[in-house]
């Protein structure tokens, strides 16, 4: 198998499922999709032609090593391309725009663990500055960096430049909890010098660098630097697929332009997944591998 995608959740490569998908009225694609078995908790999935296969590992750390522990084992791929959604850093980032990790941070912890401000507002005090290694708070908080494999960086360089996609180079940052609070995304942009936060990215690459599998990491980004996210977001299910429709629905029923603004934000964020990956899917140079 030459080349795996992963992500954590169906709407994130949802537009990419459906591309190529079997309709009665016409001949079925050779770039559909089948569900195969997965391991519990996940979903995967592998082309008809047989040339890529993916899986939907779930969100956060557990689930996402979990899920790339049974596709090194399993599937074997020559190479990862890790795929998602995530939040801006940075306001030059706006909704749909691509991040090409050139380097993958994860630092532990929640919040509380890692903001002065947060720590401020819980009613506990601090005298640090801002920084990762500026006070007590901060140096106790593991740093963990990747350098994202350069050979497939430089490939999806030239075929996105090639077909006039805009991206972003940019370093990443990974994190155990959602981060959906603008002020928090805005330092965390500024201590780390990343552009955008996930949950997965991290994990993905990790398991990759230990198996020797090149891996590379694109982030489409969902919400902005300046938005916070409605606390609804923070209790919705890690798993793969299921379990979000029914709070998100009674939220947008309360609050309608919320809704509107969030279906229009995943549209954007999913589109811009599925055009990257089917340039880079229908790659020669990815569709053999990379040299390591």
């Amino acid at each position: 198998m030459a080349l795996a995608l992963v992500a954590a959740r169906r709407e994130e490569l949802a537009a990419v499922l459906s591309r190529g998908a079997w309709r009665p009225w016409r001949q079925r694609s050779e770039g559909a999709w089948r569900q195969r078995r997965a391991p519990e908790g996940a979903l995967a999935y592998q082309r008809r032609d047989h040339s890529v296969s993916m899986i939907l590992t779930g969100a956060g750390r557990a689930q996402t090593e979990k899920a790339m522990s049974w596709l090194l084992e399993t599937e074997r791929p020559d190479s990862i391309l890790s795929l998602g959604f995530a939040g801006a850093c940075t306001p030059n980032l706006d909704v749909g725009d691509l991040v090409l990790a050139t380097r993958l941070n994860h630092i532990e912890g929640s919040p509380f663990d890692w903001d002065p401000e947060s720590l401020n507002q819980s009613g506990n005090e601090t005298d640090n500055e801002s920084g990762p290694n500026s006070g007590d708070s901060q140096s106790d908080v593991k740093h963990e960096v990747l350098v994202a494999d350069s050979e497939m960086l430089e490939i999806a360089r030239s075929a996105v430049e090639m077909n006039g996609i805009d991206f972003m180079p940019s370093p990443t940052l990974t994190v155990d909890s959602l981060v959906r609070t603008s002020g928090l995304s805005a330092w965390l942009g500024e201590t780390y010098g990343v552009s955008a936060v996930d949950r997965e990215s991290y994990w993905v690459a990790s398991a990759a660098a230990e198996a020797g599998v090149p891996c590379l990491s694109v982030r489409s980004i969902a919400y902005g630097v300046d938005e916070t996210l409605p606390e609804v977001a923070s209790r919705l299910p890690d798993t793969p697929s299921g379990g979000r429709f029914g709070p998100i629905f009674k939220h947008g029923a309360r609050h309608p332009r919320e809704m509107w603004h969030y279906l229009r934000a995943v549209r954007s964020a999913r589109n811009a997944v599925a055009t990257l990956t089917a340039v880079l899917t229908n790659s020669e140079v990815f569709a053999g591998g990379t040299n390591t």
